[in-house]
């Protein structure tokens, strides 16, 4: 199915359409779920090139692709990237950030990070009070 929407993309280029952030957003997610961990950070990497500007929503798929394959690494970048930007993280984005710190083995700064919900004006909800909780039991704390 990717692959197909792939060549879309490519027949919108050659027709003179631009894509985008949507549609690389869009393109970018069904790699992450098929497994394409690698051709979905090409994309991203060309998509800047490109001159697009990530949102929200792509930068947190991003970070939950490289979460759910395991590239802690990638998904650290992809957070710098994110406050390099002054891209504004809603609960959904904190909650993916603390999962990959405590994947990470990171958590004492998950923990810093999720004290910094309150200051930033978010409250946390059930799925962070679990990605935090199972951090801290998987380092015995």
């Amino acid at each position: 199915m990717v692959f197909k929407a792939e060549d879309i993309v490519y027949t919108m280029r050659k027709q003179g359409i631009e894509p985008n952030v949507v549609t690389y957003t869009t393109l970018m997610q069904g790699m992450f779920q098929l497994g394409r961990i690698s051709a979905a950070g090409e994309l991203w990497r060309k998509m800047l090139a490109l001159g697009q500007v990530p949102n929200l929503v792509t930068c947190s798929i991003l970070l939950d692709g490289y979460r759910r394959g395991g590239k802690i690494e990638e998904a650290l970048k992809v957070l710098r990237a994110m406050q390099y930007s002054g891209l504004k993280l809603n609960i959904i984005s904190y909650t993916i950030l603390i999962d990959v710190l405590c994947k990470a083995g990171r958590i004492e700064v998950a923990k810093e990070v999720f004290g910094e919900l309150s200051v930033n004006g978010l409250k946390p909800n059930v799925y962070t009070y679990t990605v935090i909780i199972n951090g801290f039991c998987k380092v015995g704390a």
